[in-house]
């Protein structure tokens, strides 16, 4: 297990320093790391996927007990130094690359290399679909089951759990570390005041529960706030088309949430209240309730209505561009500011 002034010391030798813009807070604690790993239940049969690796040491404590760790790190620094740490490991594979595509979804790539992997023992990395990747000589052994086992970066831990429950790979739990507010969102039920657009896509897919609070103490840098480690185990699976409905009407509608279920309805879909109080009644709705107390059942006979449909789709479609466009912006700087060699580095 790594010791903080080991990891101070890789840090340095790079230059490079935890960003908080990207969540960056090491687990740096032996007992807190073993304790994830039993937590989750790893074993040998267990091909483990870990999202944000950073200084590798939970991914050491993970690869001491799975088959397999897939580790995929997107900041470029972080990789060289989790490369270190992981030199002399032969069942992790190591990636860089961002796991969320720039409309949430999970990374193409990863998805498809998962499932090759459990569906037909094929493990083959193309060197186009990442930035870099390090992966053992030795074929890794054919595992049945996969978990995710990570301390997720704090600024984007519900996108990122949200696309693995998303995709269709067949995870049999997820334990992830996050801040413990959006612990408590994730295992919301309805009439929580935690209760949100998380909560209520969660629970489409898993059922959630809170396994521990974990303090400050045990990260480097010490974040400000406690952690939750959660549990997520999938249990149900909706129905594609109905689910990409409601996706797209709960992000539009809940940015209003505390208005009147009308009132909301109609700015975020650009019609008069009239009009979307008659939609909720006809739903099954009360328009005088705010949006997150409106019954599932009620939000999906919105979401499926033709004309509320298409306008959610509408909005979605045109943010999802802008994210596009500032994604292959950000690629763009990136790609000025890259070293043209590991000597440059």
């Amino acid at each position: 297990m790594q010791r903080l002034a080991e990891i101070r010391a890789a840090l340095a030798s790079h230059g490079i320093r935890p960003h908080k813009r990207m969540g960056q807070n090491f687990l740096v604690d032996t007992n807190m790391l073993r304790a994830i790993v039993r937590d989750a239940e790893v074993d040998l049969g267990d091909c483990v996927l870990e999202v944000g690796p950073g200084s590798a040491g939970l991914t050491q404590a993970l690869a001491d007990e799975a088959g397999l760790v897939v580790a995929l790190e997107l900041d470029r620094g972080m990789f060289d130094v989790a490369r270190e740490f992981l030199a002399l490991r032969e069942n992790v594979v190591l990636l860089q690359g961002d796991a969320l595509t720039a409309e949430g979804r999970l990374h193409q790539a990863l998805e498809g290399l998962l499932h090759a992997y459990l569906s037909h023992g094929l493990f083959h990395v193309e060197e186009s679909d990442f930035e870099r990747s390090v992966v053992p000589a030795a074929r890794p052994p054919r595992l049945g089951r996969l978990k995710c086992v990570s301390n997720l970066p704090y600024n984007a831990a519900g996108p990122i759990i949200m696309a693995l429950l998303e995709s269709a790979l067949p995870f049999e739990r997820l334990v992830v570390m996050v801040q413990y507010e959006v612990g408590e969102k994730l295992c919301a039920r309805p009439g929580n005041a935690a209760y949100g657009i998380l909560s209520l896509l969660r629970a489409q897919f898993a059922d959630a529960r809170i396994i521990r609070k974990v303090p400050a103490s045990v990260f480097w840098p010490r974040p400000t706030v406690a952690s939750a480690l959660v549990e997520l185990r999938p249990a149900r699976r909706p129905d594609s088309a109905a689910y990409a409905r409601l996706r797209q009407l709960v992000h539009v509608f809940f940015t209003h949430r505390r208005k009147r279920a009308a009132n909301a309805l109609g700015n975020a879909l650009g019609v008069n209240a009239k009009q979307a109080e008659a939609w909720i009644v006809a739903a099954g709705g009360d328009p005088g309730q705010r949006p997150d107390e409106l019954d599932y059942a009620v939000l999906q006979k919105l979401a499926d209505m033709g004309e509320v449909a298409r306008r959610a789709h509408d909005i979605v479609h045109e943010a999802d561009l802008r994210a596009r466009l500032k994604a292959e912006r950000a690629a763009r700087r990136a790609g000025w500011r890259k070293p043209r060699s590991d000597e440059e580095e």
